[in-house]
C-alpha cells in the first residue's frame, strides 16, 4: 500500500494495542460538554480513525456543538506536511533493513502479508521501520478515503472555523517510535501471524464505537490478549506511549482553548476513557464534564 497512508494509520491504537479492560469512569459516550465558572461551554468528541459513512453521520448534537464553537481542536492537522513527515519517518536510514531487525523468518511473514493484502513490494517492506510495518498491518486492507477526523476538519474549514492541532506529526511519530524495539517487533510478528483476526476485530471495534461503548472497545481487545499473555508487556508499552502520555499532553494543550470557551475538541475515542483519560483529567482539574446524548442521521 502507498506509504502516504501511514499518516492515518493511528487506527492501530484502537485495534490491538491496549491492555486489560476494567470498570472505569467515562465508559460510554462520545460527545461531552465541558464547562467551568461561567465560561462559554466547550465540547470534547471522540472519533475513530476510520472511513465509515455511519461514523461520519454526525447528527444534530454534533452539528449544533460545532456550529456554536469558535475553533475545531484536533489531534493533528490532516495536511500534506503531516503526511510527508510520516512518509519520511516510516523509512529506515540507509544501511539498515527490517529483515535484519526482525530476522529472516519474521520478516518473510510480514512481507508476505504486506504484499498480498496491501500491494507493498518486499523491497519497500525492507525499508520500513517496525512501527510503520505494524501500523500498516493494523489498517483495513480496503482503500480508506476520508476518515472521521479529516471529515470534521473539512466541515470546519468550510464553515470558516480555525482548525488547531494539539500535536505535530513529529510528536505523534515520536510517541510510536518510543515503544521499545523488542516490544514493537513482537507486536509486528503477532499482527502478521493473526492478521485475519486483527482485521475482523476492526468491524467489531466499529460496532462498539457506533454504540458509544468505550468499555466494549477495550474489552474487545482484551479477548485477543487472553490467547497470548506473553504480549501483555508489549501492549502495555504501546498503550502507555500512545494513549496515556498523549492524553496528558492533550489536556495541557487544550486548556487555554477551554479557558476561552467555545472549543470543539475532536480526538480518538479511547483518549476519553478511564482514570487516565482526557475526561477524567479535566474533571480532576475542576471542569464540569457532562455527557450529551447523541442521535445519528
Amino acid at each position: 500500500m502507498p506509504l502516504h497512508r501511514l499518516a492515518t494509520a493511528l487506527v492501530a491504537l484502537l485495534v490491538l494495542t491496549v491492555g486489560a479492560a476494567v470498570a472505569a469512569p467515562f465508559d460510554r459516550g462520545l460527545l461531552w460538554r465541558i464547562e467551568r465558572d461561567g465560561r462559554p461551554a466547550s465540547h470534547v468528541y471522540g472519533t475513530i480513525h476510520l472511513d465509515d459513512a455511519r461514523a461520519k453521520a454526525f447528527g444534530p448534537q454534533v452539528d449544533e456543538a460545532l456550529a456554536a464553537s469558535r475553533a475545531l481542536v484536533v489531534e493533528m492537522l490532516d495536511d500534506a506536511d503531516s503526511r510527508s513527515a510520516f512518509e519520511t519517518a516510516a523509512r529506515l536510514p540507509p544501511g539498515r533493513s527490517l529483515r535484519t531487525l526482525a530476522g529472516p523468518e519474521r520478516f518473510e511473514r510480514v512481507a508476505s502479508r504486506l504484499s498480498a493484502r496491501y500491494g507493498l513490494p518486499a523491497a519497500a517492506t525492507e525499508r520500513l521501520t517496525p512501527w510503520a510495518a505494524y501500523l500498516t498491518l493494523s489498517q483495513p486492507p480496503r482503500p480508506q478515503g476520508e476518515i472521521v477526523d479529516a471529515a470534521l476538519q473539512r466541515i470546519a474549514r468550510q464553515r470558516g472555523l480555525p482548525v488547531v492541532p494539539l500535536e505535530t506529526a513529529r510528536e505523534q511519530i515520536a510517541s510510536i517510535a518510543a515503544v521499545q524495539t523488542g516490544h514493537m517487533l513482537a507486536l509486528l510478528e503477532a499482527q502478521a501471524r493473526r492478521h485475519d483476526e486483527a482485521i475482523a476485530a476492526i468491524d467489531t471495534l466499529l460496532a462498539r464505537y457506533l454504540e458509544e461503548d468505550l468499555d466494549g472497545m477495550l474489552h474487545n481487545e482484551e479477548l485477543a490478549l487472553r490467547d497470548e499473555p506473553a504480549l501483555r508487556p508489549a501492549y502495555g508499552d504501546l498503550f502507555e506511549q500512545i494513549l496515556v502520555r498523549r492524553s496528558a499532553r492533550m489536556v495541557e494543550r487544550m486548556r487555554p482553548r477551554l479557558e476561552r470557551g467555545g472549543a470543539f475538541v475532536a480526538i480518538g475515542a479511547l483518549h476519553l476513557h478511564g482514570e487516565q483519560g482526557v475526561l477524567a483529567l479535566l474533571e480532576r482539574a475542576g471542569w464540569q464534564v457532562r455527557r450529551v446524548e447523541m442521535q445519528r442521521r
